[in-house]
């Protein structure tokens, strides 16, 4: 299964959509994105990497579910604060169905279990062509154990060939259709954003908010990766959102800026903070 923008991103399509931000004139052909891929016999969204765990990462990434279902990955930036994708929630508004998961290598690890209170997704985000793909959510219960760690926000702009650690629970064969059970990890560089933005041109228009990491035909994340992050030096420096295919021989990951969307995170989790 070939890894198209959202709609392949997440563990089931939604039901319905919100978008939160204004609409563009141009909207994404899914059937046109699906003709530029050709699929490979083999794909890993977390590709070229390896089994790993979650104390061994520095216990930080996070499992969400929704109804019981693993939907996508996040990463703990205080213990009632988790960083994630906004795409995550599209159809899946009921907060009180949300459940973070800390502590868990494997998917069916109880691990540490919180329900989540409140989340805030970025008004500017836009569900045709992933602008401003970040979410931030605020738990109900501190999030506390020895097993855990946190990650705190990319602290300066990383330059191109900078390599930076992608984790989760992605696909690994493209016939299989839910996450694995392992979780897995892989370091994947960063590209220029010219090289990048031309590789995706005529069909996607990336925007400022995003940034590409990958290595073509070997490296990159995958389904179920989404909301993850992509970690340099204990910080937090990119989500990972969409993109064409997983580890094409074309089009590299695209992730979430960090440092572009760092005002947004900073000020909502100030206000989340507020309402303990």
């Amino acid at each position: 299964m070939q890894r198209l923008l959202l709609l392949c991103l997440l563990a089931a399509p939604p039901t319905s959509t919100a978008v939160l931000g204004q609409d563009l004139n141009q909207t994404i052909d899914v059937r046109k994105l699906a003709a530029a891929v050709q699929s490979p016999g083999f794909q890993s969204r977390v590709v070229g990497g390896e089994v790993t765990t979650n104390a061994r990462l520095g216990g930080y990434l996070i499992a969400l579910r929704y109804e019981e279902a693993f939907i996508c990955g996040g990463s703990l930036l205080h213990e009632l604060i988790v960083l994630t994708a906004a795409h995550c929630f599209l159809g899946r508004v009921k907060i009180s169905s949300w459940l973070a998961v800390g502590s868990a290598s494997k998917l069916n690890d109880r691990g540490i279990q919180r329900e989540v209170k409140e989340v805030i997704k970025s008004a500017q985000f836009r569900e045709d062509d992933m602008n401003m793909d970040v979410a931030i959510l605020l738990l109900k219960k501190p999030m506390r154990h020895r097993t855990l760690g946190k990650l705190v926000l990319c602290k300066k702009h990383l330059v191109p060939g900078t390599e930076l650690r992608v984790s989760g629970w992605g696909l690994t064969n493209p016939n299989e259709f839910g996450p694995q059970k392992l979780l897995r990890t892989v370091t994947v560089p960063i590209v220029d954003k010219k090289i990048c933005r031309a590789s995706y041109l005529p069909t996607v228009q990336l925007t400022d908010s995003m940034f590409c990491a990958g290595v073509l035909g070997k490296k990159d994340a995958c389904t179920f990766d989404s909301g993850g992050p992509l970690v340099y030096k204990n910080q937090v420096c990119g989500i990972v959102s969409f993109g064409i295919g997983c580890a094409s021989k074309r089009y590299y990951g695209v992730y979430t800026d960090i440092m572009y969307v760092k005002p947004f995170i900073e000020q909502s989790i100030k206000v989340l903070l507020a309402k303990r």
